[in-house]
């Protein structure tokens, strides 16, 4: 997710490379990133060029809050552990 940083935008192959993967895995874990709603992707003929997806990224991050002060509250966590 790094890579993105800046709002830039990559194909798989700039993404494999900086990573040091195949582009057959790094194809499949943007799709996964994609779908989980952190990236967005636009096609420009045949290539396919990511970027981050601000509001599903700040979506996702509410939820794991919440999620986690519903599992252990603050005022509960005396000892900073769940």
């Amino acid at each position: 997710m790094l890579h993105f940083t800046g709002g830039i935008e990559l194909t798989v192959n700039e993404v494999a490379e900086r990573a040091g993967l195949g582009q057959s895995t790094t194809s499949e874990h943007l799709s996964i990133l994609r779908r989980g709603g952190l990236l967005v992707s636009t096609r420009e003929g045949k290539l396919v060029r990511y970027r981050t997806n601000a509001e599903g990224i700040t979506e996702r991050l509410a939820g794991l809050q919440s999620y986690l002060v519903s599992c252990c509250p603050p005022s509960e966590r005396s000892d900073n552990t769940c």
